[in-house]
């Protein structure tokens, strides 16, 4: 699947495209829209949403070591609620 994953970025999508400013999280949900067993994480340290399958994690430039602090965006209110709305509010509205 890893390789899968990484050719659906490199055919689709320019690396000199802007998926950095808040759009990193739209990729995230790109590459779940195409891969729905994956999550979406945002990664603390960066401020930077990625794509984990496998085990593996993924941005627009492809594999990706993340930091230390991942946190998968589905339960981001547990670990800081008030950090999730200003993500929100910051980077995707």
């Amino acid at each position: 699947m890893r390789e899968q994953i990484l050719e659906f970025i490199k055919r689709r999508f320019k690396t000199n495209c802007n998926w950095l400013d808040g759009n990193c999280y739209y990729f995230s949900v790109i590459l779940k829209d195409r891969f729905p067993l994956g999550t979406i994480y945002y990664d603390v340290i960066p401020g930077h949403f990625i794509f984990m399958y496998e085990g593996r994690y993924y941005d627009w430039t492809g594999e990706i070591q993340p930091s230390k602090v991942v946190i998968e965006w589905d339960k981001f209110d547990k670990y800081d609620s008030l950090c999730k709305k200003r993500i929100i509010d910051g980077c995707i509205l």
